[in-house]
């Protein structure tokens, strides 16, 4: 326990021998204690006082969550019933303020940081004997790990036990049968990085940089695709990522050269699923959030609005782990925040903050977004709230009513094009094993459209849906064919061609959660969640999307055959063009 002088050593994965400490306070490594005080979560608060002020008010402040007045030693505290807010109250992450204020002179800071860290240790080690089932949790381990190193140089030498705890979470953390996998483990691997600095441990240092080499190659993918099925996911990714092997380049190791490649495909990627306004979609577990700055110049352009950076080469990528971002343009021919951006999920089932939104489908033009992803809500995944949002009869799929769906199936690209003309992608969802169902999703360039083809097989004898979830604040008007949506300065036309497709509406109400959107922490909109329903005889919905841009998208005529063939003719303005789809051809002609 620590405030004795011993350390306990790993000799399986619970129990621990106990043997006498050989180090002391004096023989830490300040030096890297100092430098390793970078990132968002560890430098100095620009809030400094602010924060203080807070702590010594007897508020705990772990941002999204509430502000908590209570005793922030009370180590099974959960005042929230909130698995985030027991996590960050385990980190110790919230002392930050305190460890600044001491380094900078202030002794009652340093005090009160030396008082929590010293009550910590004393209640939750050993690990075993730990009341809380958040104390040694993956992650919070390897994030109180760093806290307390950066702690060091407020430690004397009568401070003991203060080492005696550092080498507790050494020894826990080179446990490999702690380690987790993810963004979780990376945590952990930081966590043992600093650890060995501190301790002047070079064998733990070896260990984590080693686990890190291992798992990066994992985490993105040659394409720089990140494997968490989440876009703000895969933005953090790159940033804990970076920070990560800053930390190793200060303890002389050089990170692998893939690394450098495979973040700079990442930003690559992030800049390719970013929406046209600098704004992340919300696939998976994603608040709405920015691009941040910094990362490449194909991500700044998009954050910057096209002032800074250089905008990529391709306005379509298929990426392997289930991304396709297709575009109207980068801001040549109008702004960039008034392009056109279609996001569709395809692929295999990427546990980690995914969703179930394989085979879904996100458009947003001229500086609006339409057709959404329904959001996220918070980590707590036993409520209603996150099982509706994370399910996917949430999103924007297709269906077979009354036929059961394979959650862990994947949905196939069985094929794409992408031209000068149009942007072509097949999907193949194999939820219903049996049946068929494919969506084909094409978009136009010159006419600046959507035509979203919805089939089951030929032999099936069941009805398809599908369901697309409403912009929040976006208002409906019935047409005699679809929807006209529209805020103040825009519209977006949502028509059905064919004669066999029935449309509802459904605006969000207290009595459920369809049509709700969950936009950041705990924190919910009503919207509007439209749903298109096939017959029977004819198990194929065609719809066909259009914002104004400048002028409404209109369709003088337009005919599905029953083979399956689409035709449509719209007109924008005085342009006409004439589209047709069968199962092997896309041809579209300018008619005027």
């Amino acid at each position: 326990m620590p405030g004795q002088s011993h350390s306990r050593v790993p000799t399986g994965t619970k129990n621990r021998a106990i043997v006498r400490s050989k180090k002391t306070v004096q023989d830490l490594d300040l030096d890297a204690s100092i430098r390793q005080a970078f990132g968002g979560i560890y430098a100095r608060p620009k809030n400094l006082e602010e924060s203080l002020e807070a702590l010594r008010s007897g508020k705990l402040v772990l941002p999204p969550q509430p502000v908590w007045t209570g005793d922030p030693t009370d180590w099974v505290a959960n005042p929230f019933d909130d698995r985030n807010w027991r996590f960050q109250h385990h980190t110790l992450r919230w002392m930050n303020p305190l460890r600044w204020a001491a380094i900078e002179g202030d002794k009652d800071a340093k005090a009160e940081w030396l008082r929590i860290a010293r009550s910590w240790g004393e209640t939750n080690t050993p690990a075993e004997a730990s009341p809380s089932d958040f104390a040694w949790r993956d992650m919070a381990d390897g994030n109180r790990a760093i806290q307390l190193c950066i702690g060091a140089p407020l430690a004397g030498p009568e401070d003991s036990w203060f080492v005696e705890l550092l080498e507790y979470h050494r020894d826990w953390l080179m446990d490999p049968t702690h380690i987790v996998g993810k963004n979780h483990g990376l945590h952990q691997h930081q966590g043992l990085l600093v650890l060995g600095a501190v301790l002047r441990d070079q064998n733990a240092i070896d260990t984590a940089v080693s686990r890190m080499r291992t798992q990066f190659k994992t985490t993105f993918d040659v394409q720089g695709t990140n494997n968490e099925g989440s876009s703000a996911y895969h933005q953090m990714n790159m940033t804990w990522w970076g920070l990560a092997w800053n930390r190793a380049s200060l303890e002389g190791i050089t990170p692998p050269l893939d690394a450098t490649e495979r973040l700079a495909s990442a930003a690559h990627v992030l800049a390719h699923i970013a929406l046209p306004d600098g704004q992340i979609p919300q696939i998976g577990d994603s608040k709405r959030t920015r691009v941040a700055l910094g990362y490449s110049p194909h991500s700044d352009f998009v954050s910057t609005g096209g002032q800074e950076g250089v905008a990529p080469t391709e306005t379509a990528i298929v990426l392997d782990r289930g991304y396709i971002a297709s575009r109207s343009g980068w801001g040549n021919t109008r702004p960039l925040a008034h392009e056109s951006h279609t996001l569709i999920k395809y692929g295999e089932d990427y546990p980690g903050h995914s969703h179930e939104d394989r085979g879904s489908v996100n458009i947003y033009t001229q500086g609006q977004r339409w057709l959404i992803d329904p959001g996220f809500h918070s980590y707590q995944n036993s409520i209603p709230e996150v099982k509706y949002l994370k399910s996917r009869e949430a999103h924007n799929v297709a269906s077979i009513p009354g036929v059961k769906y394979d959650r862990h199936a994947s949905v196939d690209l069985v094929s794409h094009s992408i031209t000068e003309n149009y942007h072509d992608f097949l999907l193949l969802d194999r939820g219903y094993k049996k049946h068929d169902l494919t969506r084909r999703v094409t978009y136009f360039t010159e006419a600046d459209c959507w035509i979203i083809s919805d089939k089951s097989g030929p032999s099936s004898k069941f009805q398809i849906s599908q369901t697309w979830n409403i912009e929040p604040g976006v208002k409906l008007r019935f047409l005699d064919d679809g929807f006209r949506l529209h805020t103040k300065n825009n519209n977006f036309g949502m028509y059905w061609l064919g004669k066999d497709t029935i449309v509802k509406r459904h605006l969000a109400n207290e009595k459920s959660l369809e049509g709700w959107i969950g936009t950041s922490w705990k924190t919910m909109f009503p919207s509007a969640r439209i749903t298109a329903t096939s017959s029977v005889q004819r198990p194929h919905i065609v719809s066909l999307f259009g914002g104004h841009s400048p002028q409404p998208l209109s369709i003088v005529e337009s005919h599905v055959a029953s083979n399956g063939a689409i035709m449509a003719h719209v007109a924008r303005g005085l342009s006409h063009w004439r589209i047709q789809i069968s199962e092997d051809d896309i041809s579209i002609r300018n008619t005027l």
